[in-house]
Protein backbone atom coordinates (compact mmCIF):
# COMPACT_ATOMS: atom_id res chain seq x y z
CA UNK A 1 0.00 0.00 0.00
CA UNK A 2 1.38 3.59 -0.83
CA UNK A 3 1.99 6.21 2.19
CA UNK A 4 -0.85 8.35 0.27
CA UNK A 5 -3.17 5.51 0.82
CA UNK A 6 -2.01 5.07 4.18
CA UNK A 7 -2.27 8.52 5.55
CA UNK A 8 -6.28 8.26 3.76
CA UNK A 9 -7.10 5.25 5.58
CA UNK A 10 -5.18 6.99 8.40
CA UNK A 11 -7.85 9.95 9.00
CA UNK A 12 -10.83 7.29 7.98
CA UNK A 13 -9.46 5.35 11.30
CA UNK A 14 -9.74 8.79 13.22
CA UNK A 15 -13.30 9.30 11.68
CA UNK A 16 -14.28 5.96 12.59
CA UNK A 17 -13.11 6.83 16.19
CA UNK A 18 -14.52 10.08 16.60
CA UNK A 19 -11.65 11.95 16.98
CA UNK A 20 -10.88 13.42 13.35
CA UNK A 21 -12.51 16.93 14.28
CA UNK A 22 -9.63 18.09 16.46
CA UNK A 23 -7.16 15.82 15.10
CA UNK A 24 -4.41 17.71 13.94
CA UNK A 25 -1.13 16.74 11.02
CA UNK A 26 0.49 15.39 13.58
CA UNK A 27 -2.47 13.10 14.49
CA UNK A 28 -2.93 11.98 11.27
CA UNK A 29 0.86 11.21 10.36
CA UNK A 30 1.43 9.42 13.92
CA UNK A 31 -1.63 7.26 13.03
CA UNK A 32 -0.58 6.29 9.56
CA UNK A 33 2.72 5.55 11.33
CA UNK A 34 5.03 8.42 9.38
CA UNK A 35 6.48 11.36 9.61
CA UNK A 36 5.20 14.15 10.02
CA UNK A 37 7.30 15.83 6.84
CA UNK A 38 6.20 12.41 4.90
CA UNK A 39 2.53 13.71 4.78
CA UNK A 40 2.99 17.16 3.50
CA UNK A 41 4.76 15.48 0.83
CA UNK A 42 1.29 14.46 -0.39
CA UNK A 43 -0.54 16.86 1.25
CA UNK A 44 -0.46 20.71 1.77
CA UNK A 45 -3.09 20.49 5.27
CA UNK A 46 -5.27 18.35 6.80
CA UNK A 47 -8.11 20.10 4.36
CA UNK A 48 -6.29 18.04 1.31
CA UNK A 49 -6.10 15.03 3.31
CA UNK A 50 -10.23 15.07 3.72
CA UNK A 51 -10.67 15.96 -0.23
CA UNK A 52 -8.27 13.59 -0.81
CA UNK A 53 -10.58 10.96 0.98
CA UNK A 54 -14.06 12.16 -0.12
CA UNK A 55 -12.89 11.56 -3.82
CA UNK A 56 -11.57 8.12 -3.22
CA UNK A 57 -14.59 7.34 -1.72
CA UNK A 58 -16.77 8.75 -4.07
CA UNK A 59 -14.35 7.35 -7.24
CA UNK A 60 -15.24 3.88 -5.59
CA UNK A 61 -19.40 4.76 -5.49
CA UNK A 62 -19.33 6.04 -9.00
CA UNK A 63 -16.91 3.22 -10.21
CA UNK A 64 -19.07 0.64 -8.58
CA UNK A 65 -22.29 1.89 -10.28
CA UNK A 66 -20.44 1.66 -13.66
CA UNK A 67 -19.40 -1.85 -13.48
CA UNK A 68 -22.78 -2.86 -12.52
CA UNK A 69 -24.12 -1.01 -15.08
CA UNK A 70 -21.95 -2.30 -17.81
CA UNK A 71 -22.89 -6.08 -17.04
CA UNK A 72 -26.48 -5.17 -17.51
CA UNK A 73 -28.56 -5.64 -20.88
CA UNK A 74 -31.69 -3.32 -20.73
CA UNK A 75 -33.48 -0.25 -22.36
CA UNK A 76 -32.27 3.50 -21.24
CA UNK A 77 -35.22 3.65 -19.27
CA UNK A 78 -34.42 0.74 -17.22
CA UNK A 79 -30.41 1.71 -17.36
CA UNK A 80 -31.05 5.19 -15.78
CA UNK A 81 -33.78 3.44 -13.02
CA UNK A 82 -30.55 1.01 -12.18
CA UNK A 83 -27.58 3.53 -12.22
CA UNK A 84 -30.22 5.52 -9.37
CA UNK A 85 -30.82 2.67 -7.95
CA UNK A 86 -26.81 1.59 -7.48
CA UNK A 87 -26.03 4.95 -6.46
CA UNK A 88 -28.12 5.26 -3.72
CA UNK A 89 -27.59 1.50 -2.26
CA UNK A 90 -23.66 1.52 -2.77
CA UNK A 91 -22.89 2.21 1.04
CA UNK A 92 -20.89 5.40 1.50
CA UNK A 93 -18.53 5.32 4.41
CA UNK A 94 -21.25 6.91 7.77
CA UNK A 95 -18.09 8.23 9.37
CA UNK A 96 -17.04 10.47 6.33
CA UNK A 97 -20.90 11.12 5.44
CA UNK A 98 -21.09 12.71 8.82
CA UNK A 99 -17.91 14.44 8.83
CA UNK A 100 -18.77 16.32 5.59
CA UNK A 101 -21.83 17.55 7.28
CA UNK A 102 -20.31 19.49 9.57
CA UNK A 103 -19.78 23.24 9.23
CA UNK A 104 -16.33 23.43 8.56
CA UNK A 105 -16.43 20.90 6.05
CA UNK A 106 -19.01 22.91 4.03
CA UNK A 107 -16.17 23.41 1.08
CA UNK A 108 -15.41 19.74 0.66
CA UNK A 109 -19.06 18.90 0.75
CA UNK A 110 -19.72 21.32 -2.03
CA UNK A 111 -16.59 19.76 -4.14
CA UNK A 112 -18.09 16.31 -3.27
CA UNK A 113 -21.09 16.63 -4.78
CA UNK A 114 -19.28 18.42 -7.79
CA UNK A 115 -17.47 15.75 -8.23
CA UNK A 116 -20.08 13.24 -8.31
CA UNK A 117 -22.06 15.18 -10.96
CA UNK A 118 -18.48 15.56 -13.50
CA UNK A 119 -18.38 11.64 -13.00
CA UNK A 120 -22.17 10.46 -13.19
CA UNK A 121 -23.26 13.21 -15.66
CA UNK A 122 -21.34 11.18 -18.50
CA UNK A 123 -22.57 7.92 -17.40
CA UNK A 124 -26.40 9.70 -17.69
CA UNK A 125 -25.33 11.18 -20.98
CA UNK A 126 -24.49 7.64 -22.71
CA UNK A 127 -27.50 6.33 -21.36
CA UNK A 128 -29.49 9.23 -22.88
CA UNK A 129 -28.04 8.73 -26.49
CA UNK A 130 -29.18 4.99 -25.69
CA UNK A 131 -32.69 6.40 -25.72
CA UNK A 132 -31.97 8.02 -29.42
CA UNK A 133 -31.06 5.46 -30.77
CA UNK A 134 -33.93 3.30 -29.35
CA UNK A 135 -36.37 6.38 -30.32
CA UNK A 136 -37.66 6.41 -26.87
CA UNK A 137 -36.07 9.68 -26.42
CA UNK A 138 -35.74 12.77 -28.55
CA UNK A 139 -32.23 15.07 -27.48
CA UNK A 140 -29.99 16.57 -29.16
CA UNK A 141 -27.75 17.15 -25.96
CA UNK A 142 -27.59 14.28 -23.94
CA UNK A 143 -24.90 15.84 -21.70
CA UNK A 144 -26.40 18.96 -20.57
CA UNK A 145 -29.61 17.00 -19.81
CA UNK A 146 -28.10 14.49 -17.92
CA UNK A 147 -26.44 17.53 -15.80
CA UNK A 148 -29.74 18.73 -15.30
CA UNK A 149 -31.29 15.04 -14.54
CA UNK A 150 -29.02 14.71 -12.07
CA UNK A 151 -28.68 18.18 -10.44
CA UNK A 152 -31.77 17.91 -8.53
CA UNK A 153 -31.17 14.90 -7.38
CA UNK A 154 -26.77 15.87 -5.92
CA UNK A 155 -27.67 19.19 -4.94
CA UNK A 156 -31.50 20.38 -4.15
CA UNK A 157 -32.17 17.06 -2.45
CA UNK A 158 -28.77 17.14 -0.74
CA UNK A 159 -30.01 16.60 3.34
CA UNK A 160 -27.11 18.06 4.06
CA UNK A 161 -27.96 21.46 2.34
CA UNK A 162 -31.71 21.21 2.39
CA UNK A 163 -34.26 20.44 4.90
CA UNK A 164 -37.09 18.63 3.27
CA UNK A 165 -40.05 17.00 4.24
CA UNK A 166 -41.40 14.09 2.41
CA UNK A 167 -44.61 15.56 0.92
CA UNK A 168 -41.70 18.29 -0.35
CA UNK A 169 -39.40 15.84 -1.96
CA UNK A 170 -42.09 13.60 -3.77
CA UNK A 171 -43.27 16.88 -5.20
CA UNK A 172 -40.18 18.16 -6.45
CA UNK A 173 -39.07 14.24 -7.76
CA UNK A 174 -42.63 14.30 -9.61
CA UNK A 175 -41.94 17.88 -10.54
CA UNK A 176 -38.65 16.42 -12.48
CA UNK A 177 -40.34 13.51 -13.95
CA UNK A 178 -42.83 15.88 -15.70
CA UNK A 179 -40.40 17.90 -17.09
CA UNK A 180 -38.04 15.16 -18.45
CA UNK A 181 -40.78 13.60 -19.85
CA UNK A 182 -41.70 16.62 -21.45
CA UNK A 183 -38.36 17.61 -22.45
CA UNK A 184 -37.08 14.00 -23.99
CA UNK A 185 -40.57 13.60 -25.35
CA UNK A 186 -40.50 10.24 -23.39
CA UNK A 187 -44.11 8.34 -22.83
CA UNK A 188 -46.09 9.47 -19.94
CA UNK A 189 -44.99 7.80 -16.79
CA UNK A 190 -41.90 6.73 -17.91
CA UNK A 191 -39.85 8.54 -14.72
CA UNK A 192 -42.03 8.04 -12.29
CA UNK A 193 -39.24 5.40 -10.88
CA UNK A 194 -37.85 8.53 -9.67
CA UNK A 195 -40.17 9.33 -6.89
CA UNK A 196 -41.41 5.87 -6.27
CA UNK A 197 -40.06 4.02 -2.67
CA UNK A 198 -37.89 7.55 -2.42
CA UNK A 199 -37.93 9.17 0.79
CA UNK A 200 -35.84 11.86 2.70
CA UNK A 201 -33.84 8.39 4.60
CA UNK A 202 -32.91 7.14 0.67
CA UNK A 203 -31.29 10.43 -0.04
CA UNK A 204 -28.62 10.27 2.64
Amino acid sequence: MSKRDLILDALQELLYEGTAGTASVQDIASKAKIAKGGLYYYFKSKEEVLDALVERQYNYVIETCRTKLAAVDAPALEKIKLLLFFYRSTAVDRALDSALHEPQNAAIHQKSNAFIMQKLAPIVSGILQQGVEEKTFVCAHTEQTAELLLSPIIFLLDPGLFTWTEQEVQLKLKALAKMLESSLQAPPGSFTFLYENWTTQSLK
